[in-house]
């Protein structure tokens, strides 16, 4: 079998090329992770901004357990975020700041809420780098 004209395949590779940085500048929005915070930056942030929203994406057991949750923290878990994200709307013109327990289901809630057009930011780390940093949290009182 003869080789291709090298004209028909640098035409080939040129267009295949193409293809590949269209569907790279297409689809690059939506791939983007969201933006993020660390928990000293976040605490700052906090302490500075009272109209900052936390939003809590653990489950409800995790908002209550032994590990605490952040001062001010609604909750919303990140399986039933995006059928409630309406309840977020008030916040809508507002930083909200999301947190889990190790920063990967609230970086998923933050790209949620970041694709839905809210000012979102995941905070890396979770609940978990927050103790960590000796930051405050709020427990439960158990009766």
């Amino acid at each position: 079998m003869a080789d291709p004209d090298p004209h028909i395949r640098r035409t080939v590779v040129f267009s295949l090329a193409t293809i590949v940085v269209l569907l790279v500048i297409v689809f690059a929005p939506f791939t983007r992770p969201p933006s993020s915070i660390s928990v000293a930056k976040a605490y700052e942030l906090l302490e500075r901004d009272s109209s900052i929203v936390v939003l809590d994406v653990r489950t409800e057991e995790e908002f209550t357990s032994s590990t605490g949750r952040l001062p001010r923290a609604l909750l919303i878990p990140v399986q039933d975020l995006e059928k409630r994200i309406g309840e977020l709307s008030p916040y809508k013109q507002r930083t909200i700041l999301v947190y889990c327990r190790s920063g990967r289901r609230s970086r998923n809630g933050a790209a949620l809420l970041e694709k839905n057009e809210f000012n979102a930011m995941n905070i890396e780390g979770g609940i978990l780098e927050w103790k960590n940093s000796g930051l405050p949290v709020l427990l439960e009182k158990k009766p």
